[in-house]
């Protein structure tokens, strides 16, 4: 990896690292509650998720983000002779550390919910022929006290199929809950992060769910001396990428936590007469409404 481009390119890849593991872990929760509720993995959204070499999913794409990240940026490790990593490139060898564990357990899931949508369903289906056909029909004398298994050996095939894939998530979504605390542990030395902050602003109440009581130490890392931070530096993003529209909707809406470059800015976008475009659907994608987490 070429450290120039990955200097240069570092900031809009933390801020895709950041994007990814909450869609990542966004998409897995929702699987964990379908599975509590009907028994069920959905396996064309577990191979969306990971998708393949040629149209990689979101999943693999955070585990590239992940590895250029923090394996290009760690320092030699102590059992060479050199010096050991520090805290911070540390943490991020753990974030790399879940995610790949993750991305691999996905496989096995991905694998074990094709079994159980396509052989599973089968397995029942013939069972129920084979317990219909004439002359399998069991006598009750003879089956008394006899196991399921000793009737239909493939009976139980299923169930370890389904407590396989229960296993495999809650292992994933373990280890995801984990790298979200080293995750936020990480961006408290992003402050200075203007791409992440014009998504984190963009996107926070998805942000603020995903990292629930962590949202407000993530928020407070974007302080500075003024009282200003996280908006103001995604409102400076948003006119740099030729969105003052949507800088002047965003510090309007966040208007209460503002310091004094912050309304300073905004005044001066009011003062501009930048047009505020109407609409909840422009509203909804440029200045959410601040959870109540942050």
């Amino acid at each position: 990896m070429n450290r120039a481009w990955l200097a240069r390119r570092r900031p809009a890849l933390v801020r895709d690292l950041v994007r990814d593991y909450c869609a990542a872990h966004m998409a897995l929760t929702a699987q964990l509650r379908r599975f509590e509720g009907d028994g069920t993995v959905s396996h064309a959204i577990i191979r969306a998720l990971l998708g393949e070499a040629v149209s990689k999913g979101v999943l693999w794409r955070l585990k590239d983000t992940a590895h250029h990240l923090f394996r290009s940026e760690a320092p030699p490790d102590a059992a060479d002779g050199r010096r050991a990593p520090e805290e911070r490139a540390l943490v991020g060898e753990l974030i790399d550390w879940c995610v790949g564990f993750a991305f691999h357990e996905c496989i096995k899931l991905r694998e074990d919910a094709y079994q159980r949508q396509h052989y599973a369903n089968r397995l029942l289906h013939l069972e129920a022929q084979w317990r219909e056909a004439p002359g399998h029909a069991p006598n009750p004398a003879d089956t008394q006290d006899a196991a399921p298994d000793a009737l239909w050996p493939l009976a139980g095939l299923p169930r370890q199929t389904a407590d396989s894939m229960e296993r495999e998530l809650r292992r994933i979504l373990r280890v995801l809950d984990e790298g979200l605390a080293l995750l936020a542990r990480y961006l408290a030395g992003e402050g200075g992060n203007a791409p992440l902050a014009r998504w984190l602003a963009v996107e926070e109440d998805r942000a603020a769910a995903i990292f629930g009581p962590r949202w407000p130490g993530i928020v407070d890392a974007f302080r500075g001396p003024d009282g200003d931070g996280l908006y103001p530096l995604a409102a400076r993003d948003l006119m740099e990428a030729g969105r003052p529209d949507a800088a002047l909707d965003l510090l309007r809406a966040h208007r209460h936590c503002l310091g004094a470059s912050g309304r300073a800015l905004l005044g001066e976008l009011e003062a501009a007469g930048v047009p505020a475009p109407a609409g909840p659907a422009h509203a909804s994608r440029t200045a959410p409404k601040r959870s109540g987490a942050a």
